[in-house]
């Protein structure tokens, strides 16, 4: 389901659309001499704006089911730091190289991206402002576990004693572990940042000072009900089409 702003970002275009066509209704009474008012920059602006709405769409899209793909391929991450843990305090490893190991799975553990993502869904929910700066949280902690389970299946593959015989325990497959959770990682940061820059582009159409779609709405109607007069018929025909500035 779509949020309420994008909601409100396809109904500010799909207004715009309907102002235009009330435009060209008009005909040559219509002759602004402001050019951004003209009815092909009006055409302009109403294609660019709807090409940014779908933009974001689809990086949203990718976004989610990316993020999807890396939340699943984390689950298993405690269980297998666990499992590594125990295999090399069954070892005849030290104490001291115990408790040094257990200090990185620790890090590992109180870094879970999970639940701060789920954090970050409540105080989005609370606060829809707050949004972006929860899922920079959230996205911060998912480079803090793969930064973490490196050093710490890098510091078992320098232990000798660590050495299970259990197929997904041994250093080949915790590092082929590591590598596809850093590969999703990464994956996933690249469609956030894709997401962004989407998200701001439609923002400067739809609602930069003077040149974006709310503010050129505003303008033009601004415009008949000078040209036409505020009781006239065009004026009263366009005067109840709204458009709301969105915060992003």
């Amino acid at each position: 389901m779509a949020s309420t702003s994008e909601t409100g970002n396809a109904k500010n275009v799909d207004n715009f659309g309907v102002l235009i066509a009330d435009i060209i209704s008009f005909g040559a009474k219509y002759n602004p001499s402001n050019p951004f008012l003209l009815v092909t920059a009006l055409k302009a602006k109403e294609t660019s704006a709807r090409a940014s709405i779908n933009a974001v769409s689809s990086a949203s899209v990718l976004y989610s089911n990316v993020s999807n793909r890396r939340e699943n391929a984390f689950k298993p991450l405690n269980s297998i730091v666990t499992r590594a843990l125990n295999s090399l305090r069954s070892s005849t490893s030290t104490q001291n190289t115990d408790a040094a190991m257990a200090a990185i799975a620790r890090k590992i553990y109180g870094t879970r991206a999970a639940s701060t993502k789920a954090a970050a869904r409540k105080a989005a929910a609370a606060n829809p402002e707050a949004k972006a700066v929860t899922v920079s949280v959230s996205q911060r902690s998912y480079d803090s576990l793969t930064d973490n389970l490196d050093r710490y299946v890098e510091a078992l593959a320098s232990t000798p004693e660590y050495n299970p015989n259990e197929e997904e325990l041994k250093i080949v497959s915790l590092k082929a572990f590591a590598a596809e959770l850093r590969a999703l990682n990464s994956e996933c940061n690249t469609a956030s940042c894709a997401l962004y820059g989407a998200r701001t582009a439609r923002n400067t159409e739809l609602y930069a000072p003077n040149t974006g779609l709310v503010d050129l709405a505003i303008t033009a109607k601004t415009y008949v009900k000078s040209a036409f007069g505020a009781a006239s018929p065009e004026y009263k025909r366009i005067a109840s089409i709204k458009f709301k500035t969105i915060k992003p």
